[in-house]
């Protein structure tokens, strides 16, 4: 997202001087649909999670559902979004109609390899940009596992934490998955609906959890520890958790909205000032997504739209300017090779992104000259 530039210059000049002011137009941030996912007319599929190539600002991955009959479970464009091409060669073709893709994630230092969580079908790989993709579930993941959510740690990037509905698995460096559930509450109980790792210190990780709360861990998910202390609600429905690039915490919690934790959830402030519920149930909406490029700018979503904060969090606008009524969102990413662009998933006109609109600097007034006065 690009921040809202002011210049103002004045000039003034008097006594047979020219007087002179400009006023330079704000820059307009706006969003602008991108080319279609599949199909020339109707519905585009369902898009569940974006992926952008963090030094080729031309590549984009979208993952969907497969909420139309030609719906592939991988979309790739290779020019920024003005068309796609189906990347999903080798992955399974007998998902269900309205099932598809949870999460999608890419190698932090291997962007041509990415991993896909698809809804009951584990985790699967790709090492060519998603020109082919193979199993990785190993044995340890059941062949229908549902994987609702990945994480790459960015310390080890050969780590990967699959969130499932039985729990967590941790794929380590020698490449075989480990279960790490010791402390968190048993799925008969629970619903997993979250997991981030905490860049600012290797080994930190936060669940999120309905109806159990929020859950950390210190020593990489061999021992989880619950985090509900200070939570607010009568029940502790977490639905998404954020650790900024500073290590501040913010989780979405439904019936209360959004929370921010300077002191790794010792303690909570509320943070979801300019956010509605007017559509939704209240204190639904996503953890928020903060840009690489500002650590200011983050975006959140519900059903009432789009959310921008510039402060960090701290307040919120709705940020809709451009986007069709029908655009539901259902996802969000940045585009690090493109700075300030963000990128949204909908549920039926496929992907969108942010553009600058700097309209033409109005006239300049009349110039206006002053004669000095001639005496005799």
């Amino acid at each position: 997202m690009g921040r809202q530039r002011w210049g103002i210059r004045v000039a003034f000049l008097l006594l047979g001087m020219a007087a002179l002011a400009t006023t330079a137009a704000a820059v307009a941030l706006h969003w602008t649909r991108l080319g279609r996912l599949s199909g020339t007319t109707g519905p585009q599929p369902a898009v569940a999670a974006l992926a952008a190539h963090p030094t080729d600002p031309d590549v984009i991955y979208a993952g969907t559902w497969l909420t139309t009959a030609e719906a592939a479970l991988i979309y790739r464009s290779a020019d920024g979004g003005q068309t796609w091409q189906p990347a999903a060669r080798g992955l399974p073709t007998d998902l269900p109609a309205n099932g598809g893709v949870n999460d999608l994630v890419m190698h932090p230092a291997d962007p041509d390899v990415l991993y896909v969580a698809l809804q009951r079908r584990g985790v699967w790989r790709s090492d060519d940009g998603g020109a082919s993709w193979v199993n990785v579930n190993d044995g340890a993941l059941a062949p229908n596992e549902n994987v609702v959510a990945l994480a790459i740690d960015p310390a080890s990037p050969h780590t990967i934490y699959a969130l499932s509905d039985d729990g967590l698995n941790v794929l380590d460096n020698n490449g075989a998955w480990k279960a790490m559930n010791r402390g968190l509450p048993t799925p008969a109980r629970t619903v997993y609906n979250d997991i981030a790792l905490d860049p600012t210190d290797p080994g930190t990780a936060y669940i999120a959890t309905n109806p159990d709360g929020l859950y950390r861990t210190t020593n990489g998910g061999r021992l989880w520890r619950s985090k509900n202390d200070q939570l607010p609600g009568r029940t502790l429905n977490v639905q998404g958790v954020t650790v900024t690039a500073t290590g501040e915490l913010f989780i979405s919690m439904r019936g209360v909205g959004l929370l921010r934790s300077g002191n790794d959830g010792q303690t909570w402030s509320s943070s979801q000032t300019g956010i509605t519920f007017t559509n939704t149930l209240f204190g639904t909406v996503s953890a928020p997504l903060f840009d690489p490029a500002d650590p200011q700018v983050a975006l959140a979503y519900n059903s009432d739209g789009v959310f921008r904060s510039s402060d960090g969090g701290a307040t919120w606008a709705r940020f809709g300017d451009g986007l069709s009524v029908t655009a539901v969102v259902t996802s969000l990413s940045f585009a690090p090779a493109r700075q300030g662009v963000a990128l949204v998933g909908t549920a039926v006109s496929g992907v969108w992104a942010t553009a600058e609109d700097e309209p033409d600097p109005p006239n300049p007034p009349a110039r206006r000259l002053f004669m000095p006065m001639i005496r005799n």
